[in-house]
């Protein structure tokens, strides 16, 4: 090969992976040589060449067809397949459109005529001809030509060639070659290769004795490898992680082939987001996952301001909105707060701003302009923090743009989202590939030659089911037709001779040779393939460790002292509370005391449609709040007529939600829906409450100061009622489900016995107002009958003799709560119920399967 190149002929492989490989050969004994340049190899696979030979034909005679690129032949099978008649039957259009394409390109490689084809007069035969006589009626159209027709048009080559032999050279191919170029037998080693077998567990196990094997001889010494992995692309993550356990940091000793979906790259999927939120409904979390986008902040401190006014938008941002009303809202919301925008805002504006510049239809070449113009000033906007990886997944995805920029003639005008969603088709289409370099270790999906020699070879999946490989006939053609013409795939006979005789290629091309297989995971067990080679010895006797990258560093990290601090720095004097609710975290356990009061840790909210469970809280206050400032006594309930009752539920609603929706509106719709739902749930409300016996209310929604074990507090007490006698009873509402929950020495929501400790004079029953759709009821901590419902006996008061003693009880408990919250307890010992309404186990630590034995009861 190195003498073909030396007298100038081109070189060419059946596909770019082992052209790649090629290339690498030459540049490693030139580098080896010590020489500083070289001329680039002449090396192309054949299909990249005759789209060459045919590019430069087109600059002779511009009056030749254009050659289609492989995504526009696909999209044009698509709509092919699409406008057909059964179009509408297929679940996956685009994989029927890949399933023809596959076909018409075997029936050129084969040389299977379209009438041997028909005589067959099946429903797949007749679909596919169907497609054909379309799709090559669309090129005719547009005066292009597929790939596949590429080498019938090719004439005697200007250049001289040379060709490696290749047992998956393609009939048609093979046959041109011949006559064309002269072939290059495959090197092979002075001996044969000692071969090794390696049965697996599991495939995990398999795949971490294949790094294991690379690992190891690397470190003995330069070794050059090549690894087949026949389903690669199933378990591609697998592979890598496999191999970055045992060759951190050194990234690039390997490559893995055939790369990856080129939206799979951060900069192509944060462009991609980016068009996709131009002039569509955008839900909450796409925009925050755009405002928190990595790629639109500059430093750590542009991303905690993203990420600090993306908590402020979650309690009033709408579920839905366009992009644009998006950006007001977060600018308002800024202003608001009183916080400088994050600059991702101001991108993602400018971004935005330069998208909308064009509206209607216009070819892809315009549409690609934009997009250009936009992405830009957005996500690409810091191209200097990319990485290598980074910039080439960017170059190869402007290389796309540029490519459908010059098919306005195939695709036409089209919408903006027609448009972008051709763009996504194509970015998911094209495999990208980095360059990583000429590398020792390379990993390939596919059962060919590898034609160089190598210091090992290992092939995974060598078990009797596996290997060789199962018949895979070409979809929609006559499998008989197949095996006629000498498809392999087609066959077991011809799977079992292709078998046969790459396994007799690969102990010619290496030092080593290894075949494993691997237990399928189901409890069965595997058996080796009956090809292996006879007397095969074991290549190990143990069964390696899967071990992902992420544990092998962890395991190479220094031991770390333990300390199990659980004392907090006492609360200093300018921290606030959350007034009962801190006291109710502390209760429940004292590190999510800590951590909610004091570290401000909180579950995120989402928006929702409509009014969340938060705002239809505050709607059932306001509007009961707005009920009884004017009815005040039982007596007026009791009297009010059903239409002047109607009447005020109705305006105190009305009230209420115009109150909520200055802060969020969530429409006209939602409004009024809450509107008709408010005024049945308080009706049913103010029935239960004329149940009761004779009352005043006293005050509604005070708020006080409060101060407990040192510790000062603001709350809120929903309502004051008077009875007849003088007595008093405490109401706190409760729009959701409510329990007797403040009982215990640690009660999971002390609430009520603090709003007896503020105001116990004269004090008898406090309750919890349940006022919701479902039912309507107090439940209440009473020591008289009858207080809230006719009949109802009084409660248990833990066990007082009366209600005043009851609050010193709860004196003691509720001192004892603040105290060790102000000097800082932050143990982690929730009760039994606690852990399952946090959201604090990433901090700490306790795991999903708590089990409630171990937790701290209540006394």
């Amino acid at each position: 090969m190195l003498a073909a190149l030396e007298a100038g002929e081109t070189v060419l492989a059946p596909n770019k992976e082992l052209a790649d490989a090629l290339i690498d050969a030459v540049d490693r004994r030139h580098r080896d040589a010590a020489e500083e340049i070289w001329p680039t190899p002449r090396v192309r696979d054949f299909s990249s060449w005759l789209r060459e030979q045919y590019s430069r034909k087109l600059i002779l005679d511009a009056g030749n067809q254009r050659c289609l690129t492989d995504f526009e032949e696909l999209e044009i099978w698509r709509g092919v397949v699409q406008e057909g008649e059964s179009g509408e039957d297929f679940l996956d259009t685009q994989g029927a459109a890949r399933s023809a394409r596959r076909a018409r390109r075997a029936m050129y490689e084969y040389g299977i005529p379209a009438r041997a084809v028909a005589q067959y007069d099946t429903d797949e035969s007749r679909a596919l001809l169907a497609w054909i006589g379309r799709f090559d009626a669309r090129c005719r159209q547009l005066g292009c030509i597929s790939a596949d027709e590429l080498l019938g048009s090719m004439q005697a080559p200007e250049e001289r060639i040379a060709w490696i032999e290749s047992p998956i050279w393609r009939p048609a191919a093979l046959r041109w070659l011949r006559k064309q170029g002269r072939e290059i037998a495959a090197p092979s080693l002075p001996s044969i290769a000692p071969c090794r077998v390696f049965h697996a567990a599991t495939p995990e196990v398999e795949l971490a004795a294949v790094a294991e094997w690379a690992d190891a001889n690397a470190r003995a010494g330069e070794f050059h490898a090549w690894v087949c992995v026949p389903d690669l692309s199933l378990r591609r993550d697998a592979v890598v992680d496999a191999f970055d356990a045992l060759l951190p940091p050194q990234r690039f000793s390997y490559a893995v082939a055939g790369g990856t979906p080129l939206i799979d790259y951060a900069p192509v999927r944060a462009a991609l987001d980016i068009l996709a939120a131009v002039g569509a409904a955008v839900s909450f979390e796409q925009f925050s996952a755009l405002l928190r986008m990595p790629e639109l902040q500059a430093s750590a401190a542009e991303a905690a301001r993203a990420a600090f006014l993306d908590v402020e938008l979650r309690a009033w941002a709408p579920s839905e909105a366009k992009l644009e009303e998006w950006l007001a809202i977060s600018g308002r919301v800024a202003q608001a707060k009183r916080v400088d925008p994050p600059a991702s805002l101001q991108r993602l504006r400018a971004s935005h701003q330069a998208l909308s510049a064009v509206r209607g239809r216009e070819p892809i070449s315009g549409w690609v302009s934009v997009w250009m113009d936009g992405i830009e000033a957005g996500p690409w906007n810091l191209r200097q923090r990319w990485s290598s990886i980074e910039y080439q997944a960017a170059k190869r995805f402007s290389e796309l743009m540029a490519a459908l920029a010059g098919a306005d003639s195939v695709f036409g005008a089209q919408s903006r989202q027609a448009a972008e969603g051709i763009l996504t088709r194509a970015a998911r289409e094209v495999a990208f590939q980095p360059q990583t370099g000429v590398t020792p270790i390379w990993v390939s999906g596919q059962l060919i030659d590898p034609w160089l020699s190598y210091d090992g070879i290992w092939i995974t999946g060598c078990s009797e089911e596996r290997w060789p490989e199962a018949a895979d006939p070409i979809a929609l053609l006559p499998v008989k037709l197949q095996r006629d013409h000498g498809v392999i795939a087609a066959g077991a006979e011809s799977q079992l001779q292709l078998a046969e005789d790459l396994q007799q290629r690969w102990v010619k091309r290496a030092g080593a040779c290894v075949f494993s297989y691997a237990n399928p995971g189901d409890g069965r067990t595997a058996a080796p393939s009956p090809l292996l080679p006879l007397r095969i010895e074991a290549l190990r006797p143990d069964q390696p460790t899967p071990r992902p990258h992420w544990r092998q560093q962890a395991g190479l990290a220094p031991l770390l002292e333990r300390l199990n601090d659980e004392l907090a720095p006492p609360l200093a004097v300018d921290e606030r509370t959350r007034g009962t609710a801190t006291l109710r975290a502390q209760s429940q356990c004292a590190f999510r005391g800590f951590a909610e009061s004091r570290l401000a840790t909180c579950e995120l909210e989402l928006p929702e449609p409509g009014f969340n469970a938060r705002q239809r809280g505050e709607l059932l206050h306001q509007a009961l709040e707005g009920i009884w400032s004017q009815l005040r006594d039982s007596e007026a309930l009791a009297s009010i007529p059903a239409e002047s009752q109607a009447a005020l539920v109705n305006a105190s609603v009305v009230q209420a939600i115009e109150a909520i929706c200055r802060k969020r509106d969530p429409g006209a719709r939602w409004r009024r829906r809450e509107q008709l739902r408010m005024q049945g749930v308080l009706a049913k409300w103010l029935e239960v409450e004329r149940e009761r016996a004779s009352f005043t209310v006293e005050s509604l929604e005070g708020t006080q100061a409060a101060r407990f074990g040192g510790v000062d507090f603001t709350v809120r007490i929903d309502r004051a009622d008077r009875l007849a006698d003088g007595a008093r009873v405490l109401i706190d509402y409760k729009s959701g489900s409510a329990t007797a929950d403040w009982r215990g020495e640690r009660p999971d929501n002390p609430q009520l016995p603090i709003y007896a400790l503020l105001q116990p004079q004269s004090l008898i029953a406090v309750a919890y107002g349940r006022v919701n759709a479902r039912e309507c009821t107090f439940v209440a901590e009473s020591e008289r009958t009858a207080v809230f419902a006719p009949g109802k006996k009084p409660s248990p008061m833990e066990g007082s003799a009366s209600f005043a003693q009851l609050i010193g009880v709860w004196s003691g408990r509720i001192e004892k709560l603040a105290a060790e919250f102000g000097a800082g307890r932050a143990e982690v010992a929730p009760t039994l119920t606690a852990c399952r309404t946090c959201s604090l186990q990433a901090l700490c630590r306790v795991p999903a399967s708590f089990d409630e034995e171990e937790a701290e009861p209540h006394e």
